[in-house]
């Protein structure tokens, strides 16, 4: 359940530019979505093994509450359509639960976690902001040959952007609970399930709510999200893609001008990302 919910709550963090450019309909978006979430859990799934020994103790008992709180907290969040990011969520809880039991904890991970949540958006606004700057403000000769190519770019980055959310979150998920068969096939079920049915809603948000998207932000957004994303995969660290994607959807949009940028939307996604963990914590403890 908790897998059917990501997939259709965080799919904007992959597609919802991609979408919002309308440069393919909702369920091509879809399509593309949970085949790279798919793919990720898959072949680089694993690399979380290491964030789900660190956070949350080898026990049914508490693996299960983990993640019937971070369902409940993830339900809330599909209902208000604000894309929130599970890992904050689980984190939170497993620590919360860490420490109600007494458990060693370490420390130096936690760290190194929280570090990355913090210092990965600022790394996307800023480099989201000097790169269409920079880049996507020159003048072509062959405006359409440019575009076709923008196209098929985000196409690709769209998919790459899926492929890390599923190494990361759902690799995440996938190591708490146990990395193996059964767990992969019930997961792949949810994947799709969520992707096709639980989707429009957070898409809509991220793709066309915050800012009016164009080919070259489109790109920008994506290719710096997985970029972080698979960074923090490869160090072993839990990072939603929806704390990076909307970053660099925020450092394109103050790229044009302010009022191009529809606060609003931002703001509540940065309000979960307090909540989230802050919730999960508290929770936690009281197991």
């Amino acid at each position: 359940m908790l897998t059917l919910l990501v997939s259709g709550n965080n799919l904007s963090a992959a597609v919802g530019t991609l979408v919002g450019s309308r440069i393919v309909g909702r369920y091509g978006g879809v399509i593309i979505g949970a085949g790279g979430f798919f793919l990720g859990l898959v072949l680089e799934g694993r690399f979380l093994h290491g964030a789900a020994l660190s956070l949350i103790p080898h026990s049914y008992f508490y693996i299960t509450y983990a993640f019937l709180v971070s369902f409940l907290i993830f339900l809330f969040a599909n209902i208000g359509r604000a894309p929130l990011s599970l890992t904050m969520a689980l984190a939170g809880t497993a620590l919360g639960i860490d420490v109600r039991i007494g458990r060693l904890i370490d420390y130096k991970f936690v760290i190194l976690m929280v570090a990355f949540w913090v210092i990965a958006p600022v790394i996307s606004i800023v480099v989201s902001y000097f790169a269409e700057k920079g880049i996507f403000r020159r003048n072509f000769k062959n405006v359409w040959n440019v575009a076709r190519w923008l196209k098929f770019l985000i196409v690709i980055s769209s998919f790459l952007t899926a492929f890390t959310l599923g190494a990361n979150t759902l690799g995440f998920i996938a190591n708490v609970e146990g990395f193996n068969f059964l767990t992969i096939t019930v997961m792949t079920v949810a994947i799709f399930s969520g992707a096709f049915f639980l989707s429009s809603g957070v898409i809509k948000r991220v793709g066309e709510e915050m800012y009016s998207m164009r080919y070259s932000n489109a790109l920008v957004s994506l290719v710096v999200s997985s970029l972080l994303v698979e960074i923090a995969t490869f160090f072993a660290v839990p990072l939603s893609n929806t704390q990076t994607l909307t970053s660099s959807v925020f450092g394109v949009g103050i790229s044009y001008k302010y009022k191009a940028i529809y606060m609003r939307p931002f703001l509540i996604i940065i309000l979960t990302w307090i909540l989230s963990p802050s919730i999960g914590f508290i929770l936690g403890y009281l197991v």
